[in-house]
């Protein structure tokens, strides 16, 4: 063949080049490091600690803060640096994966075989193709035969034949075309290439996934928080500012009209108490903005990502996670995912009966014989050290399991590949005997007779071996026939045996259906199988179940429902059989309409559409680079067990974020109602700023990493899962920030007012101690609230021993407190304390924790 091409030279190479371009996909450029973390800058929580920071520069009038603007400063960029790191090393990670990066081809041109980058292939191209290798182009076969798998492309596990004709068109089903993506499992051909790039069928699906997909449930919630934060913000300021006036303007004018009158009329007096009353409605904005909480978002998804890793889970979207949890509906294939994607032979159906396992074949000697001829010769199986390569997963299946016995020695003369038009294949021996593999329909429908045990060949009553026949495929078998006959008699065959075979269920799907089915997420299965076969394994895994009215739907039948109908029928339908790639994205569409959260699990390259237009997309490992790109998590080791988990972990982290929110609303609640009565009750300043910006430094960042490592409980999979339009902010959550939080300012009220503990610390006017002493009492508040907030139980420490770092930061940032006390000096108003003084503030804070259980106790009982 070399000698007949020489392959297009340098001049040509160009002019196609020009023409219809080279062979790289229009792939969605990584976004750099500095763009994602601009991009993160637009989170919902961090726009509002913008604004609070640009109102702060605003009114500050040259007296600037530093303090307080550094420390809302360092909130922005901690959390926006850490958010962008964790996504641009899951890139980097997931780039590694990719398997088109460095490859090459082998390419003539100028008559000269060259290897160069799969880039750099241009229409016209001729490129040697041989087994194991992966097609980087859409060409014409012209010279020899190779067996391809297209599973990628088209979802069906069915290895296809490719070799040189005549057929026109770019269809998958054509023989004389090989397609990019594919994967030659056996022979070797030379291909002329007719699409590159863009143009490939690989490409136009690769264009389809360049789309954005919607607001994932995270981000939408966090909108809704930051706006409730934002209001409550802005109405407890202005009821601040409204308050300060009055107090400077009625109250200590001792109500006296003409005092009042007086007040007024002076410029000075009245533009000194509007900007006072400005600052401090500004700095209960800067308290209520929850500055902690973005960082906890990022440590928490992070943290979990590591942990992800460890379980053979990529997660390359850190809020993918999150959505995972909130999943309602997940789309899943079979193939691999649910089943092993490696079918195994598990018996023998023959007119004397059925036989598992070799021993019991071996009694039956003349179909042993002929099978193990069929198993050797009539397979394009080749094994090359431990592994097997070339045919189809049948013929490895019947390969595999002859392949300890004894190779019998045949003198064979002719060979017929296997097509999907014909049906079978087969090999002729030098006697004239033609032994046959094909379709277990065919077989039956073109045998005369058959082999009984004896060896004997006697008339084939079909009807018993029929009826096995359809029982083996009504329970999710693939069954394959086995005849002889004479080369030019095919029609008049001689019945061997039916082999039975059987894709295996993983062992662990059985479990994870269970705990994700109990979870409230609707699972349906789709798949290229027929619908017997489809209802018959997702039946057995538990996905499908006849008595709950569960549907099962051909694509056919789907092809003839219109939107509406679909979506009546959709919360009952568990199975889709005889799938195709718009069916998926057609589902996806649908559910999404009806306002669920979707999940979609794929390895093939006609799976990305629909894994980039879910909510969570689900890759498996060995998958096509196209829909690990287009995916939102990587499952390594193509695990449904993985998913599993990847809900359970989402769940874990949507309920440490509300933990994190309910214990710094509590706070910032407490921290402005201190500010607002604060002013009523003589005491100005009862916290000052820098005591307040340490604090939410050293409580949130702590926090967030004490909140970060709660463990994924089992009993959240027995949950309903979230709406997507379901608000962070949960009734229950409201109902312990602000009665907890009433009772927590209560506390600091009393502390602020009692003469009795005023004396305790040295005088009814406020000394040094006593603003140390209401410094501690808010501190220690924080962090047995923290406590109180880290478990729904009503005992606060249930499940604690699962999460051990968290007692040693809640130790950690009691240390530290207790070190700012004696060492803080004047800059943050600190002086030391008495043992005792010390002991009763800890004691008076402690009782929050009572208090919280009770509250608890009498919310579920009403």
């Amino acid at each position: 063949m070399t000698k007949q091409i020489k392959g297009l030279s340098a001049d040509q190479v160009k002019k196609s080049l020009e023409t219809h371009g080279d062979n790289s996909l229009s792939k969605e450029k990584n976004k750099s490091f500095f763009k994602r973390f601009l991009e993160n800058l637009s989170d919902p929580i961090i726009r509002i600690l913008l604004i609070a920071l640009g109102l702060q520069l605003l009114l500050s009038f040259g007296d600037v803060n530093y303090f307080e603007l550094g420390g809302i400063l360092a909130a922005i960029i901690l959390s926006t640096t850490v958010s962008t790191a964790s996504e641009y090393r899951s890139e980097k990670a997931f780039d590694k994966l990719q398997g088109d990066v460095n490859a090459t081809a082998n390419v003539l041109r100028d008559g000269v075989i060259k290897k160069i980058p799969v880039s750099e292939i241009v229409v016209g191209d001729i490129v040697y193709l041989t087994v194991g290798e992966r097609i980087h182009a859409d060409g014409e076969i012209i010279s020899g035969r190779i067996v391809v798998d297209q599973s990628a492309l088209n979802g069906e596990s069915a290895e296809c034949v490719k070799q040189s004709g005549r057929e026109s068109g770019w269809d998958l089903t054509n023989e004389s075309k090989a397609f990019r993506g594919s994967v030659i499992t056996d022979g070797n051909a030379i291909m002329r290439v007719g699409r590159v790039g863009a143009a490939t069928y690989y490409g136009m699906v690769a264009k389809d996934v360049q789309t954005e997909t919607r607001v994932s449930p995270l981000k939408l919630r966090l909108f809704t928080l930051a706006s409730q934060i934002s209001k409550i913000g802005y109405v407890v300021a202005a009821v601040v500012g409204i308050t300060y006036l009055f107090n400077s303007v009625v109250i200590d004018n001792g109500f006296d009209t003409q005092r009042i009158i007086l007040f007024i009329s002076n410029p000075a007096s009245i533009l000194g108490a509007l900007l006072n009353a400005f600052t401090l409605m500004i700095t209960v904005v800067v308290v209520a903005a929850p500055e902690g909480l973005p960082m906890m978002i990022t440590v928490v998804l992070s943290a979990n990502m590591k942990r992800m890793l460890r379980d053979n889970i990529l997660v390359k979207k850190l809020v993918g996670i999150e959505t995972a949890g909130s999943m309602n509906i997940l789309f899943t294939d079979k193939t691999g995912t649910i089943t092993v994607g490696r079918p195994q032979v598990e018996k023998f159906i023959t007119v004397s009966g059925e036989f598992k396992g070799i021993a019991a074949l071996k009694k039956n000697r003349e179909i042993y014989e002929l099978l193990k001829i069929c198993a050797h010769y009539n397979t394009d199986v080749v094994k090359s050290g431990e592994e097997l390569t070339g045919g189809n997963a049948t013929d490895r299946a019947v390969f595999e399991f002859f392949e300890e016995e004894e190779v019998p020695v045949c003198n064979i003369i002719s060979k017929t590949p296997f097509t999907s038009e014909r049906k079978y294949s087969s090999v002729t021996m030098k006697k004239g005997k033609t032994v046959i593999k094909g379709a277990a329909e065919y077989i039956l429908a073109a045998s005369r007779y058959a082999i009984n045990g004896s060896g004997e060949r006697v008339r084939f009553d079909k009807d018993t071996v029929y009826t096995r026949y359809l029982e083996a495929v009504n329970h999710g078998h693939r069954v394959v026939g086995v005849a002889f006959g004479d080369k030019d008699k095919l029609e008049d065959l001689t019945l061997v045996a039916l082999i039975v075979m059987k894709d295996k269920i993983r062992p662990q799907v059985y479990k994870s259906v269970e705990e994700v089915s109990s979870a409230g997420i609707q699972i349906v299965m789709i798949t290229g199988d027929g619908k017997e076969t489809a209802s018959s394994i997702a039946a057995e895994c538990g996905i499908l179940n006849r008595n709950a009215g569960h549907v099962v739907l051909s694509s056919a039948e789907m092809h003839d429902m219109s939107d509406a109908q679909l979506k009546e029928i959709l919360p009952r339908l568990r199975v889709v059989s005889r799938a195709l790639p718009q069916d998926k994205t057609r589902l996806v569409r649908l559910s999404q309409e009806m306002g669920l959260v979707v999940g979609m699990t794929g390895d093939g390259i006609n799976d990305a559409p629909s894994l980039k237009l879910s909510d969570v997309g689900f890759a498996m490992g060995s998958g096509a680079d196209i829909a690990k790109s287009a995916s939102d998590i990587v499952i390594l080791d193509n695990s449904f067990l993985a998913i599993s988990r990847t809900i359970l972990y989402g769940r874990t982290i949507f309920k440490s974020i509300r933990k994190f929110i309910t214990f710094q609303l509590t706070m910032n609640l407490v921290a402005c109602g201190v500010s607002l009565i604060g002013q009523f009750v003589g005491v100005d300043t009862p916290i000052t700023i820098i005591q307040m910006l340490w604090v939410n430094i050293i409580m949130d960042t702590l926090g967030g990493l004490a909140f970060a490592g709660e463990a994924p409980l089992s009993y959240y999979m027995r949950e309903r899962p979230k709406s997507r339009e379901e608000k962070i902010l949960s009734a229950e959550m409201l109902n312990q920030i602000f009665i907890t939080g009433a009772y927590t300012l209560c506390l600091c009220i009393t502390f602020l007012t009692s003469p009795v503990i005023r004396l305790m610390y040295g005088g009814l006017a406020p000394t040094p101690e006593f603003y140390t002493a209401f410094y501690a009492l808010f501190i220690f508040a924080g962090i047995f609230n923290c406590l109180n907030a880290r478990s729904s139980r009503l005992w606060f420490l249930s499940n604690i021993h699962k999460n051990k770092p968290f007692m040693l930061i809640m130790l950690l940032i009691s240390v530290i407190q207790i070190g700012m006390i004696y060492f803080g000096g004047e800059l943050f108003r600190c002086t030391p304390l008495a043992l005792r003084e010390l002991s009763f503030v800890i004691t008076l804070s402690l009782t929050v924790i009572p208090f919280e259980m009770i509250r608890r106790l009498f919310y579920k009982l009403k």
